[in-house]
Order: C-alpha cells, then sequence, then structure tokens
C-alpha cells in the first residue's frame, strides 16, 4: 500500500520548487583522466546531403506475435543483434529480428528501459504502479488538486540471464516509500516512490551496469545487482552532477569508455561523465567529445551515440530555448548541431511523445510511444561516411 502523500513526477516537483532529494556524494581523489578519441574523421560542416538528410525505413513497426503495440517506452539493439522493445502497457519484453520479425516474447509488469551486458543478460527496468501527477490550484487561502494524466515509470530491476530457461526475476527494488522531504506548501514531509528512468550495461565483462533513479542520480550496480560506491553524481545542475536524470547511456570510442547521461531538469540537458568515479571528463570549449548539449526542455530525453561519437538526442517536450518545434537532434563531437527534425503528431517525421531510442550500424531506432510504434532512420552520414 502507498503512504502518505507523494510527489510522483517532474511536473509538480518542478511546481514546488525543485525539492532536494539527498545528494550523492562524489568520491574523494583526483578524477581517472580519458584520453579523447583521436583517430575520428574530421566533422563536415554544411554538408546537406551528408548531416542532414535521412531516410525513413518502411514498413514502420507496429505489432509482434499478432498484438499492437501499446505504449512500447524503450528499445534497444543488443550485443546478440536482435532488437528489443519494451512493449509497456503489453507487460512484455519483446524479441525481434532487425527486419522486426517476431522471435521471443518475455512477460514483465511495466517493462519502461531495457540494456543487455557482455554476458548477454537482459536488465529491464520496470515497476507494477502508475503515477499519477496532480497540480494544485489555490483560490485564495483554498485549494484544489486537479488530475492531470500519469506516468510510467520503474520502482525496480529485472534480469534474465542468458543461460536456461527463466524468464525475469527480479535483481534489486526499492523500498517503497523511497525517502521523503519536507514540503512548504503542505508543512509536513512528503513520502517519494522510486522513479527509475533508463539503464545502461558495461561494456565491459564485469557485468556492471548504470541506472538512471531520478530523484537521487546515477546509481552503479556490479555484476550481483548490488548497488556499489561509488555514486557517480551528485544533486544539483553543474557539470559533474545531475538534476532528476531521465537517461544513462555507456559506450566505447577508440577503446575508452564513456558515460553520458540526460537529465530532465537544468540547461545541461546532456553531458558526460566518467564511468569509474562520476567525474566530469570535458569542459566547456575542450576539444573532442561535447561536454554537453544545452537543452532546457523539462522532461524526458533519450540520447544514442554513434561510432563516430555523433550524439542523438530524443525529446518527449519540444525545448523552448532551440527555437525550433523538433523532437529529434543531432550532435557531432564538439557539440555543434547537424539535424533536428520531428513535430508532435502522427505523419511524417513526426512523433507523439516518443521515449525510447537506439543506433545501430547506421540505423537509428525510435519508440514512437504516442503512436504505437518502433520508426527506424537511416541517416545520411550513417550511409556516406
Amino acid at each position: 500500500m502507498r503512504r502518505g502523500l507523494k510527489i510522483p513526477g517532474i511536473y509538480v516537483s518542478f511546481a514546488l520548487g525543485l525539492l532536494a532529494a539527498v545528494a550523492l556524494m562524489l568520491p574523494n581523489g583526483c578524477g581517472d583522466k580519458v584520453a579523447l578519441p583521436s583517430d575520428l574523421p574530421t566533422p563536415c560542416y554544411n554538408c546537406a546531403t551528408i548531416d542532414t538528410a535521412y531516410v525513413q525505413i518502411n514498413p514502420t513497426w507496429t505489432a509482434a506475435d499478432g498484438i499492437a503495440f501499446n505504449r512500447p517506452y524503450d528499445v534497444c539493439i543488443g550485443y546478440d543483434q536482435f532488437v528489443y522493445v519494451c512493449d509497456t502497457k503489453n507487460d512484455r519484453v519483446l524479441k525481434l529480428d532487425d527486419n522486426g520479425s517476431f522471435v521471443e516474447s518475455f512477460s514483465v509488469i511495466n517493462p519502461v528501459a531495457i540494456t543487455q551486458d557482455r554476458g548477454l543478460d537482459l536488465l529491464v527496468v520496470s515497476g507494477d504502479y502508475i503515477a499519477v501527477h496532480v497540480d494544485t490550484i489555490f483560490a485564495g487561502t483554498d485549494s484544489m488538486r486537479i488530475l492531470r494524466h500519469s506516468t510510467n515509470y520503474g520502482n525496480a530491476i529485472y534480469r534474465k540471464r542468458h543461460f536456461g530457461n527463466e524468464g525475469f526475476q527480479v535483481a534489486w527494488r526499492a523500498d517503497s516509500p523511497y525517502f521523503s522531504t519536507y514540503d512548504p506548501l503542505y508543512q509536513r514531509d512528503i513520502w517519494h516512490e522510486a522513479e527509475f528512468w533508463g539503464i545502461a550495461a558495461s561494456a565491459e565483462t564485469n557485468k556492471e551496469y548504470f541506472l538512471a533513479d531520478f530523484w537521487m542520480g546515477i546509481l552503479k550496480f556490479n555484476g550481483q545487482d548490488e548497488s556499489v560506491p561509488p555514486a557517480l553524481v551528485g544533486q544539483g545542475v553543474a557539470v559533474g552532477k545531475t538534476s532528476y536524470p531521465m537517461d544513462v547511456y555507456f559506450y566505447a570510442i577508440a577503446g575508452q569508455n564513456y558515460l553520458a547521461l540526460a537529465q530532465g531538469y537544468g540547461n545541461l540537458g546532456v553531458q558526460i561523465v566518467s564511468p569509474i568515479n562520476g567525474a566530469p571528463l570535458f569542459t566547456v570549449g575542450e576539444e573532442g567529445l561535447p561536454p554537453l548539449v544545452r537543452l532546457s526542455s523539462r522532461g524526458p530525453k533519450q540520447i544514442a551515440v554513434d561510432e563516430l561519437s555523433n550524439f542523438y538526442v530524443l525529446l518527449e517536450a519540444t525545448d523552448p530555448d532551440l527555437g525550433t518545434r523538433h523532437l529529434l537532434y543531432k550532435y557531432d563531437r564538439t557539440g555543434q548541431k547537424l539535424l533536428e527534425f520531428g513535430t508532435e503528431g502522427s505523419g511524417e517525421r513526426q512523433f507523439r511523445g516518443p521515449r525510447g531510442l537506439a543506433y545501430s550500424n547506421g540505423i537509428l531506432y525510435i519508440a514512437d510511444t504516442g503512436n504505437n510504434s518502433i520508426v527506424r532512420y537511416q541517416l545520411a552520414t550513417d550511409i556516406q561516411q
């Protein structure tokens, strides 16, 4: 049973003045020095046919195993080269081949994010409830609470081991309630449920993985599904910290490992930290991978990185500071914007509340949640370089 008054999501937390979560401290000592990639092609600017063109791959995927998708929240390409889809409202994880043909289905309650480790185990962020968001409207000394919408998120990590025939099993579950803060509006403690949004497995064989914990930051787990130090980032809006992270992405370029994170608040929408200790790797103006992508959209963001260290950023809500009304952006490794498209809708180059993003072998995969589909794009950059 849920106890106390909850603040279930970013919308109320922003309205109440960004309630402070428990800070996660960076470890003591020097940050690891990570070498910048030195053998990547030079970025191509003003190359309209290369950096801004794309080709949609048809048909769009809308069903699997005879069942239509229902609010797919995430998509990932595994190390086994299969495509995995969190078909959230159907309470299942789908295994598809690269043509979208059905291979296998796994039962999971409310899966919202998925990754695969180098041992080919699947890790899913999942939960068994839906958060109800409310707005408070004041009239003199009185107030009334108005239901606005509901949002899926997870409160547990499930693992499906590659060997054996067992399905997904709970690997780690948050306490309920997760923690409390003092709310000056109601002049009492507010109990918060856990909100997990993204998960990323290490590319190493140690089976470590990272969790985007909306309230606490980026958490690190070992191969035994234990939360381990060091905590990667603390609460805040500065470089090397995060406020309300929505996604995390582990990747390797030129033999070096990086951890990118996207946050729901603050203008440091995307930044890069060390997967070893969470220290920021790059500063503004330094050449190489972009230290951050400045996005002010207060809402879910997803990220992916290709083999040339280009960043792809998917927004659920359009960003007010970019001067455009797009939902998908591409940046090169210096932080220069190369690609932008996607407006609200269900037509060509349109999405409705997209929530999942993956890249593999020149193909960009988007979980178009509101349109109940998986859309694929062949980017001209990936074709020609």
